[in-house]
This record gives structure tokens, sequence and C-alpha cells, in this order.
């Protein structure tokens, strides 16, 4: 927290000795806390097409229909704004698929992707998705969590998993409030909470930069 002090020791120092436009741009350029690199957990999306599969279970199916397709176009937009792939799969084309075809999770991911002319598969497991908090029906809290895995489509499956999340994606919004997100409607709360998912994601696939603690 070093960087914390030092930026209230200059507002001390100006207080004191008055400030001007260049020492005022000084101090407003403190208050952008260090930052340090994070790199790639996984490089190889880079120059790929990118298939976004996401499953979900019947009782998140029955209460949000659209949730792997929200999930797979956010988790799309993500990767391609930021991770430098190739081109992501139309999600449409994925959950139609799925819709189609009731027993597609039994199918080789590899296969699956390849019909679909990826060179990697984004597997993401839906755990949790919900809008509400569990102790209630009227506050409004979004939460996703999922396991998430790549696959190589140019192997066969069983050793076709390049990579996996050491642990699950786990993200809610609002992130820290205790009580939900008041004055929110459920739509924006859940868009917002789908956004923070797949920037969560998109982030294992490309360096960055997070502040420093």
């Amino acid at each position: 927290m070093c960087w914390k002090r030092t930026i209230l020791l200059c507002l001390l120092a100006g207080g004191i000795g008055g400030c001007n436009a260049a020492s005022m741009d000084f101090l407003a350029s403190l208050f952008v806390p260090p930052q340090r690199s994070v790199p790639a957990e996984y490089d190889g999306l880079a120059d790929k097409v990118v298939a976004v599969v996401v499953f979900s279970d019947q009782q998140t199916d029955f209460e949000y229909p659209d949730a792997r397709l929200a999930t797979a176009l956010s988790v799309g937009q993500g990767l391609l704004k930021n991770a430098h792939v190739k081109g992501v799969v139309d999600a449409r084309r994925i959950v139609r698929f799925q819709d189609e075809n009731l027993n597609w999770d039994t199918r080789d991911k590899t296969a699956l992707g390849r019909s679909f002319g990826a060179d990697r598969v984004l597997y993401v497991t839906l755990v949790e998705y919900s809008t509400r908090e569990p102790s209630s029906q009227f506050v409004y809290r979004g939460r996703i969590i999922a396991e998430v895995s790549v696959y190589d489509t140019s192997r066969p499956e069983r050793d076709a998993r390049v990579w996996r999340a050491e642990k699950n994606i786990d993200v809610s919004y609002p992130e820290q409030s205790p009580v939900g997100a008041p004055g929110e409607s459920e739509r924006d709360v859940r868009i917002k909470a789908q956004q923070l998912f797949a920037d969560t994601v998109a982030k294992k696939f490309y360096k960055h930069k997070v502040p420093n603690p």
C-alpha cells in the first residue's frame, strides 16, 4: 500500500505549498495504481477459429432458456476483442445444433468442433447460473460459476484437452454489495454478470495488466 501513502503525502504537500497545473497533473497521475503484467494461462487460441460450446443442466435451461446462447455470445465477443483469435463460430449455430440433438453432449468434442470448422473448442460447463439471491426472490445478484476447458480439434478426444482452468470461474454482480443490486432490473444484473464472466474467461488467454495489491 506504499503508493497510497505516497499520494497522501503529496496531497498534504500540495495543500501546504499551493498548487499549479503541473503539480495537479502530477498528483492526478499518482491516482492510477501501479500495475503488473499477467501472462496468458494458455495462448493457444491466438490465430485460431474457436467454437464456444456451453453445457447447462435441465434446471438452468428451464429457469434461463437462453443461458447457453447468452454465455457463448458474451465469451465469444470477449475473445474477439482481446485474445487475437482468428474467428469465433457463430454461437447461434452451435445452440441450434444443441437444441436439435438432445444427446449432443455425449459426442466427441473434437469431432463436434471440426464440424463447425473450429481449431479449438472452448467448453464451458455451467455449474451455477442465477440472477437472484438464494434467500430472496426479490433481490437480484448475478452469479455464474463454470468449469472451463480447451480442446484441440486436431487430436483424438482422449488427449485433446490442452488446457483447463485450475479452479472454477466464479463471478458475481454486484461483486461486493451485501444487498444485491437495488434499483437495477434483473436484465441489467444479468447482462453485467455475463460481461464480467466473459472478461474473466477471456483474460485466461491473453497477456493483461492488473493492479498491484
